[in-house]
């Protein structure tokens, strides 16, 4: 989940204030299919300056909770396109299913992804929220969401396997080189797809986000899986325990036994360092090297939810869409420009791990 108590006044506030400066033009094109009678949209970013007919990698990358997939790129990240660029990364950002919320006088459009199959209330290790949690807007496509229910209910799934072959066509991806990666809710949904859909994908990067427990998975093809969370981040905590609004999420732990087929070398991590991150405030491990599951677990000890090594919340954090998506979510801020001088150490990770795995 992105969208939280803790930031609602933030979304509110910008719905609500004036107009604010676009990012700058970037190489981003909108596209849509159709999923389930659904009209799905999505949108591209291609490194500049390639020889005509390169095949290049692609990651699919999910926004959080409430957001948007432009807002994602512009906000959250705060550019992530420009290292995409840098990398030479075409970028794709699917938008979830959303719906106008009738929860107060100050309406907000609610997305989210189906990242659990429904399981509302309990999953095989009992409750996932608890009983005083907070509640949230229900999908109307749900009808009922229980106690615990938050999430669509739309076949997000069946939606991301079709991107997946969609971009591969159109957009000139290699197909052995398709990542997922997700933020909060994204990474919830990335950790999904990449169980259900092993074969389509190389590698998996989750932040700030992993699924329930009971719901934790193995993919049926082994993947290199990379996990980085905040120390403070009581969101989505890292160590398993109840979140700030009352709800379960499997500890970083958990999610490596089980991604690893409960292999003995899941709880034998060794410290895991790279150039990018030398003298930044993270850590990191490895566990399972030299197989084809080897999993970086990174912990950013002061950081809370938010996208690692930003410097703060920018705008609205992502509940806002470009001028490239404002026909399709009206009601949403428009989004600021990211700072073009930060240098954000979170973003060089992922696709230095993407390039390595």
């Amino acid at each position: 989940m992105c969208r939280w108590t803790v930031l609602l006044g933030l979304m509110l506030a910008a719905t609500g204030c004036m107009k604010q400066p676009e990012p700058a033009a970037v190489a981003m094109s909108r596209g849509t299919l159709e999923h389930n009678g659904l009209e799905r949209e999505y949108f591209v970013f291609r490194p500049a300056g390639r020889p005509a007919g390169e095949l290049l990698p692609a990651v699919i990358f999910m926004h959080g909770y409430g957001g948007s997939a432009t807002g994602t790129e512009a906000e959250v990240t705060q550019g992530l396109n420009r290292y995409a660029d840098e990398y030479g990364y075409v970028m794709v950002y699917p938008q979830a299913t959303w719906f106008m919320s009738d929860t107060s006088d100050d309406a907000w459009e609610v997305s989210s992804w189906n990242h659990i199959s429904d399981g509302f209330d309990r999953g095989p290790e009992g409750p996932i929220c608890t009983p005083d949690a907070e509640k949230f807007p229900c999908p109307p496509e749900c009808g009922s969401c229980g106690e615990c229910g938050w999430a669509s209910c739309n076949d997000d799934v069946g939606f991301l396997k079709d991107l997946v072959r969609a971009v591969i066509r159109d957009e000139k991806v290699d197909p052995g080189e398709v990542h997922v990666a997700g933020f909060s809710n994204g990474a919830l949904m990335a950790q999904r797809v990449a169980c259900e859909a092993s074969e389509l994908f190389g590698a998996v990067a989750l932040i700030g986000g992993r699924l329930e427990p009971g719901f934790e998975c193995t993919p049926k093809n082994p993947l290199p899986l990379l996990q980085v969370n905040g120390g403070a981040d009581e969101v989505v905590p890292a160590d398993g325990h109840a979140s700030s609004s009352g709800y379960y999420y499997a500890s970083t732990a958990l999610t490596t036994w089980f991604w690893t087929d409960e292999a003995a070398c899941a709880t034998d991590a060794q410290p895991w360092e790279l150039p990018v991150i030398a003298d930044r405030p993270v850590q990191c491990t490895l566990a399972c090297a030299g197989t084809q599951h080897p999993v970086i677990d990174c912990l950013w000890p002061d950081g809370d939810h938010r996208w690692p090594g930003t410097p703060g919340f920018r705008g609205s954090n992502g509940y806002c869409v470009t001028e490239l998506q404002a026909a399709s979510m009206p009601e949403q801020a428009r989004c600021i420009a990211p700072d073009p001088d930060a240098d954000i150490w979170g973003s060089r990770l992922l696709f230095e791990f993407f390039d390595r795995y």
